[in-house]
């Protein structure tokens, strides 16, 4: 279609120039002491022995996921995330499209992706993807960012951000309840739990700020307004000390029933 983004091409740029970028951002990224990863985990059974990590980036959540008797599976089509990730732990780490994963019908105890929702594409087609290598019971459990639970105050530093950068983040699927509700209609997967998290990161140095903000995806944004807030937000952190960020995340599973 004419004047449609290239969000392939966009994403591959992406992560091909910032692997690990997420990683830095969300493992740092805190509620009561744990992070949205500690948090995905939590979804999923301690008898789930074949896990697959779906668009794992640098390895987080898959290391997250690690335990006795389980072997997690790293996919991702990103050459130089999995590059990453085989630096940090030995995974197995697959390069494969999520629509298409190379596993057998039924085959697998959980699916987890930690914002890989947002940007494998359509969702409808994720999941049935994920539908057919799932055996019956298993689950799908992933995290999205999302606005609630943030506060009215929260919005204040973000705005301030969203002023320099002249535009907000930008993801190619749905990050909100319309998307992934419709999408499961006729998927064979039944939703289980939808619930919502708030999150904090700081920033202290320089180096926090251009983490935070080059992990966002701004496809519209020059170098020139992301230097900007950047600056913005370091120089605060040094008048006034660390600056916290509040980010609003969601988790949601969906199962697939097993047979009577």
């Amino acid at each position: 279609m004419r004047g449609e983004f290239d969000w392939e091409g966009y994403l591959a740029a992406f992560h091909q120039n910032r692997p690990g970028i997420t990683e830095s951002v969300l493992s740092r990224t805190l509620s009561g002491g744990h992070t949205p990863y500690r948090w995905l985990g939590r979804a999923v059974s301690p008898r789930a022995s074949l896990v697959i990590d779906l668009a794992c980036g640098s390895g987080a959540m898959t290391r997250e996921l690690a335990r006795p008797g389980r072997t997690v599976l790293g996919v991702d089509l990103a050459e130089s995330e999995l590059a990453l990730a085989a630096e940090r732990s030995s995974g197995p780490w697959i390069c494969a499209d999520g629509l298409h994963l190379p596993f057998a019908d039924e085959s697998v105890d959980a699916v987890v992706s930690s914002m890989g929702t947002v940007v494998i594409q359509p969702v409808r087609a994720l999941f049935l993807e994920v539908a057919r290598v799932l055996k019956p019971g298993g689950v799908f459990a992933f995290t999205a960012p999302t606005v609630v639970p943030l506060h009215p105050r929260d919005l204040v530093t973000s705005l301030r951000i969203v002023g320099r950068l002249r535009s907000l983040p930008k993801f190619p699927g749905p990050t909100e309840v319309t998307g992934y509700v419709d999408a499961l209609v006729g998927t064979g997967l039944r939703k289980v739990e939808d619930a919502r998290e708030r999150y904090h990161f700081e920033v202290a140095t320089l180096a926090d700020a251009e983490a935070i903000v080059g992990a966002l995806y701004l496809p519209t944004t020059s170098w020139k307004r992301r230097r900007a807030a950047i600056s913005w937000l370091a120089g605060r952190a040094a008048d006034e000390g660390p600056v916290s960020i509040s980010i609003a995340m969601r988790r949601f599973v969906v199962l697939k029933p097993p047979r009577r």
